[in-house]
């Protein structure tokens, strides 16, 4: 059993030559320590890697591969699901295929967000390219057993599915029980007028949970009070995984640490809360 509650990961870039990379591994130890459980990783290109070999560098550190987040191989490639041109959306379809393969290989999910689309696509046509891709992908994840995760971006950056009640809308004709939703507490924030009735409205519809303060820093850095709202994931009963996606204010290593001396008392398991 981990450390916390919930199990517990950070989104991090995973440098193309991982094994000899010193801070990256100065990370990987960091996060051994602290008690994470696991990493969800952008990667340039995932074909290019030997998933047994990242299995076994991220086994040393005690960590697993919770999702490959896509973000930066859709950017990298051009890649979109809510593309008018068919071309390219079957080209999309086609590697986000090859992502939920991928993360098959580590029993970890695949999360859409930048691969959603692209700045611009906001037509009523890319919205139905956009659900249209969701339907051809959505078996490929129940075949596979392998969660296709879509995340909810504010329209500063995303597009299309800013909230969580039209990412669920993108997503809810596939009826499909590997296909989620993720919320995000830095777009929540920016996108819904009640993060809490949000949570509990779509509580059935995610797996994965995204922890970011209202500046986009790590929890802690901000305004956002993460007291309640990880309560309001104890009071759902949720039982799925959280993890920490934000930019860095200083160096990973110190903004890390300063970051958990915040929410591991808000993480903590019930019997460590209980007074010796």
């Amino acid at each position: 059993m981990g450390r916390y509650r919930y199990p517990l990961a950070i989104q991090t870039l995973l440098p193309d030559a991982y094994r000899g990379d010193s801070a990256f591994i100065a990370n990987m130890k960091t996060l051994q320590k602290l008690g994470f459980d696991g990493v969800e990783l952008n990667i340039k290109d995932p074909q290019a890697l030997n998933p047994q070999d990242l299995k076994q560098f991220l086994g040393d550190f005690g960590l697993g591969l919770f999702v490959f987040a896509t973000g930066f191989t859709a950017k990298t490639h051009n890649l979109s699901l809510a593309a008018a041109d068919e071309a390219r959306r079957k080209e999309s379809v086609r590697r986000a295929k090859e992502f939920l393969a991928f993360a098959a290989e580590f029993g970890a999910g695949a999360v859409a967000g930048f691969l959603k689309g692209a700045m611009g696509e906001n037509s009523a046509q890319n919205l139905a390219c956009l659900k249209a891709s969701a339907a051809e992908i959505a078996p490929e994840a129940l075949r596979l057993k392998t969660p296709f995760i879509v995340e909810a971006i504010n329209r500063f950056e995303s597009p299309l599915g800013n909230s969580l009640d039209e990412v669920w809308d993108i997503i809810k004709d596939v009826k499909n029980p590997y296909v989620h939703i993720l919320p995000d507490t830095w777009h929540m924030n920016i996108e819904e007028s009640n993060m809490e009735a949000a949570m509990i409205r779509h509580r059935d519809h995610f797996i994965g949970f995204h922890l970011s303060d209202n500046n986009r820093f790590l929890p802690g850095f901000g305004a956002l009070d993460f007291k309640k709202i990880i309560g309001v994931l104890d009071a759902l009963e949720y039982k799925g995984k959280v993890a920490l996606e934000a930019n860095l204010k200083g160096s990973f290593i110190d903004d890390v640490t300063k970051s958990m001396e915040y929410l591991a008392p808000l993480l903590a398991k019930t019997e460590e809360l209980v007074p010796k």
